[in-house]
């Protein structure tokens, strides 16, 4: 599907003025109640920061293989494996506890930890804002996480063979700890492709999230479209200026909202306890995906698991005839 861009460009602004226009009449007037809308603005929030969290586990389990590498014996090893897919567990545990204690009528953090809740809600906003809109549209490179051309798949490949070769070498070698560390580094990459592929496909439930701001759900939802409908590749100068802005702004409207009380925030706050659910979901997608991409990198499958199975049954067979021959 072709666009005009110079038609494009009109409509833009002509698109950017008219919701600017809708926005001032609706905060003027109040015609249309689009409070509960920014609701949906901390869900998306939510399921992006769960993803983050699993993804800062592996990232974790990598810094340490890389700093104790030599010091590592294949039990060590084996140890960290396990204690990687035991912890997202945990965290999926300790999401349904959050969900059940927040449910009203919970009563509202106070004193210590009620600054403890907000730096740890700020900060986890912020940087989240940062590592997933802001830097890379500075960058430039933000629209990357939904490319799929060829030149990315050579790479992606080439990059696959590599570390396979250098897994087989490091076993052969004994090096169990930098074994691990090439699929580290696999496991840290694929979660990171799909949190980077939700920040981009996530952009509709932002705008509809911060539709009280109609021309910044304007420019998040054009930028989407032209993105993935359109395929028109690298966004305009102007664009990315203006989603840069959006998510700055959207970004510190949320954070005052959230610690001074203001409208945006009171109008939700019965709902507010619902973000844990959200958490939850990003965590269990992250952790499905993480999984699987562990499953496939260690060679698992059903077929093996099977096998193994049945020698362990022969062999405890066997030895329970032997046994049973001494004892006669």
């Amino acid at each position: 599907m072709n666009l005009n861009l110079k038609k494009f460009d009109i409509f833009y602004i002509i698109g950017l003025v008219a919701t600017t226009i809708f926005m001032i009449l609706e905060l003027i007037f109040g015609f249309i109640e689009l409070n509960f809308t920014f609701l949906i603005f901390f869900w998306t929030m939510k399921v992006l920061s769960g993803f983050g969290l699993i993804l800062t586990v592996a990232n974790g389990i990598l810094w340490l293989l890389n700093r104790f590498t030599e010091k590592f014996s294949k039990k060590h090893v084996q140890i960290l494996i396990i204690v990687q897919v035991i912890v997202p567990g945990i965290f999926i545990g300790y999401s349904i506890y959050s969900i059940v204690s927040n449910l009203p009528p919970a009563t509202s953090p106070t004193g210590i930890q009620y600054w403890f809740d907000l730096l740890i809600f700020i900060y986890g906003l912020i940087s989240l804002m940062l590592s997933l809109y802001i830097i890379p549209l500075i960058r430039e490179e933000f629209q990357e996480a939904v490319d799929t051309g060829v030149i990315k798949r050579i790479k992606s490949g080439a990059k696959k063979l590599g570390r396979k070769m250098k897994k087989s070498y490091f076993s052969w070698r004994g090096k169990y700890a930098k074994v691990q560390i090439q699929d580290q580094m696999t496991l840290g990459e694929v979660l990171d492709i799909w949190r980077n592929r939700f920040a981009v496909y996530l952009l509709i439930p932002i705008a509809i999230g911060s539709l009280i701001f109609t021309p910044l759900a304007f420019i998040c939802i054009i930028f989407w479209l032209k993105i993935i409908i359109f395929d028109k590749g690298e966004p305009k100068f102007y664009e990315r200026i203006a989603l840069l802005i959006s998510m700055i702004w959207i970004t510190t409207i949320s954070c005052l909202s959230y610690a001074f009380d203001l409208v945006f925030y009171t109008s939700i706050e019965p709902f507010f306890w619902t973000i844990q659910l959200f958490y939850l979901v990003g965590i269990l997608i992250s952790t499905v995906i993480f999984i699987n991409q562990f499953i496939r990198l260690k060679g698992i499958t059903i077929k093996k698991i099977k096998e193994e199975i049945r020698e362990r049954r022969a062999a405890e067979t066997e030895e329970n005839s032997k046994e049973s021959d001494k004892s006669k």
